[in-house]
């Protein structure tokens, strides 16, 4: 086809139909390219991890309003754990983790909320391959640890000495 061949309607200048499927087909691929590169990066760099998540606590308070990067984790006794939690979602980085203390009228400290004293990090290099647990151990100085299991969490090596020391 001829450049000639340009129709005229009017003023107007039109390429035939076939032209223009042609053009709007090679921008849309153009376009689209880098929305798809896009794609395959996300796959590459992940923003975060989903993991179940259980919290121990090795703290003679009753624990409430636990709250992991804005998800409630629930409540739990002195000395004790909250239920398994599934599907967190956990983004790499820094954690926010914070409680609040509660027990009889009189014990001290209740109704502080607290915040850790300790950073929280999770990484995708920490995180060991067949991962499907996070444990949170909750300390009495107001810091926190993460371990990474397989299985449901168990007591950590400090969490095992706190209670010793305590019976």
């Amino acid at each position: 086809m001829k450049i000639q061949e340009i129709y005229n309607v009017g003023n107007e200048e039109k390429l035939p139909l076939e032209v223009r499927r042609s053009v709007i087909g090679i921008l849309g691929l153009v376009l689209l390219t880098p929305l798809m590169a896009c794609g395959q990066g996300a796959k590459k760099m992940q923003k975060g991890t989903v993991l179940n998540v259980e919290m121990i606590s090795y703290v003679d308070h009753v624990i409430t309003n636990i709250i992991f990067n804005g998800t409630d984790l629930g409540v739990m006794n002195k000395f004790g754990a909250t239920g398994t939690i599934a599907g967190v979602r956990i983004p790499f980085g820094i954690q926010t983790l914070r409680w609040e203390l509660d027990g009889p009228e009189g014990t001290p400290r209740i109704g502080e909320i607290v915040t850790l004293k300790n950073q929280l990090v999770v990484l995708p290099e920490q995180i060991p391959a067949g991962t499907r647990y996070l444990g949170l151990h909750l300390y009495p100085d107001d810091t926190a640890e993460i371990i990474f299991s397989e299985s449901v969490p168990e007591v950590s090596a400090r969490g095992k000495k706190i209670r010793a020391a305590r019976k």
